[in-house]
């Protein structure tokens, strides 16, 4: 893929995520070289499969196939349940693995977020959040409204409901 083609793919596949559709891409490789006969764990390849530094010669030389849109939409019943906690001043936070422009996209749908919302501010990645001071963590955590954390790792959510806990909060 030569670099014009790549950042117009790019600009399509951040369409579909601000529509709220999770994107997954998809490719094969020609040549599989030593995983051609691949089949068990027990393949001695199986340890390539294992070592994070082998990833980029696995995944290289790949022909791309196209990208895929899958929507989960949310249940009918989250629209009312996100009102409900609104107006009973509780504060509904959204901790998603999600892409950043899906989350978002996802958040006005329940209407976390209003539709035209600058989500900037309320909308982080967990790396993002993570390397904020703890200062401004808890001023963050603080703010009415509600916050989506995106491409949240477990530890990510584990460290933002500790904080909160510390806060007094309920969660």
């Amino acid at each position: 893929i030569d670099e014009p083609c790549r950042q117009l793919l790019l600009l399509r596949h951040l369409e579909m995520c601000s529509k709220g559709l999770r994107c997954l891409g998809l490719a094969y490789k020609d040549d599989l070289g030593e995983f051609s006969e691949y089949c068990t764990e027990n393949d001695p390849a199986h340890k390539k499969l294992l070592d994070p530094a082998c990833y980029s010669s696995i995944e290289s030389d790949l022909v791309f196939v196209g990208v895929v849109g899958l929507r989960d939409p949310p249940r009918d019943e989250v629209h009312k349940a996100i009102n409900d906690c609104k107006a009973a001043g509780i504060k509904v936070m959204v901790i998603t693995g999600d892409n950043k422009s899906t989350a978002e996209a996802i958040c006005r749908e329940i209407h976390l977020f209003s539709d035209g919302e600058d989500a900037r501010g309320r909308s982080f990645t967990g790396k993002e959040f993570m390397a904020l001071s703890s200062s401004a963590q808890i001023e963050i955590l603080s703010k009415p409204g509600g916050e989506v954390f995106s491409r949240a790792e477990p530890r990510h959510k584990q460290e933002i409901v500790r904080m909160l806990k510390e806060m007094g909060e309920i969660v």
